[in-house]
């Protein structure tokens, strides 16, 4: 396969490209996987239709692109220690990644790359929306540039998987977080209410753009600030960054491989498929310490 069999479509919003032409169930070239890393570090979140990937596919797949993570608070599937299941059965209520946020930011080094793969879908709803939080971030003035850019967030998953978090009284509900939740190996109350900082606006290291990084989720304060001072910032921004200008629906489909810039993107899980099931493979990809 050469580089010109690829097929990158950027008609489907503000952000995010639909690539044909290359089956990922095989070893990807160099020649192809450059063009690939080209077109994800220009469009933020490639979407590969089509495919028929195993969990050691896909894991192998994102494995081109870095080390291979682990999420601290789910259990892999059987067959891949590094790709989690996130499920939503038909008579769950709250759903997984239903706000807008970038993965794991809580994380010393927060996984860069993330890649979902749809197993099984409803035939509406659970689509995912994608915020370019680069564009989003050039588009400030440059005086809110420069003051988010003079401090430093304290990122924490304590808002969500701490005690009284989000997801604190679900994880013994096999139906409400798909069953593989509170099984990974740092999902001690320990770790759930640890904090890290890291910049409010980071530098995407191999494009130099600056991009919004806090969020509502995972950013639990502004350092030198309590959480309600800080909240309203977070608001301002994530309001700001999900304008239409921004942002881009993506409807899902069985065989779709997604993988999106945690870098430089929001995300949000959209919950509006109430008696469905809904079933995805996630593998993350580690990155390096924001800046």
């Amino acid at each position: 396969m050469s580089p010109s069999q690829l097929h990158i479509d950027t008609t489907l919003g503000p952000v995010g490209a639909l690539v044909t032409g290359v089956d990922l169930s095989q070893p990807v070239s160099e020649p192809i996987l450059d063009q690939i890393k080209q077109a994800w570090y220009l469009h933020h979140v490639l979407f590969f239709p089509n495919q028929t990937l195993t969990p050691t596919q896909q894991a192998e797949f994102g494995a081109r692109f870095g080390e291979l993570d682990v999420y601290p608070f789910m259990k892999a599937v059987d067959s891949h220690k590094n790709v989690i299941p996130i499920i939503k059965e038909a008579d769950a209520k709250m759903n997984f990644g239903g706000a807008w946020h970038t993965d794991s930011s809580y994380l010393q080094k927060p996984p860069m790359a993330t890649l979902l793969y749809a197993v099984e879908v409803p035939d509406e709803g659970g689509d995912t929306l994608f915020a370019d939080a680069s564009a989003a971030y050039e588009d400030l003035s440059a005086t809110m540039q420069q003051l988010l850019e003079s401090h430093v967030g304290v990122f924490s998953p304590k808002v969500v998987h701490g005690q009284g978090g989000a997801y604190a009284n679900l994880a013994a509900k096999s139906t409400d977080l798909g069953g593989a939740y509170g099984g990974g190996d740092s999902s001690s109350s320990e770790f759930a209410e640890s904090e890290v900082e890291h910049p409010l606006i980071r530098v995407h290291p191999n494009t130099g753009r600056k991009s919004i990084y806090c969020s509502r989720p995972h950013t639990h304060r502004i350092k030198g600030m309590t959480r309600e001072e800080s909240l309203p910032i977070f608001d301002f921004l994530q309001a700001h960054l999900t304008q239409d200008k921004y942002v881009t629906r993506f409807k899902w489909h069985k065989g779709t491989l997604a993988m999106w810039d945690n870098r430089c993107l929001f995300h949000n899980a959209l919950n509006d498929y109430q008696g469905k099931r809904r079933h995805m493979h996630r593998v993350i990809v580690q990155g390096e310490q924001p800046y």
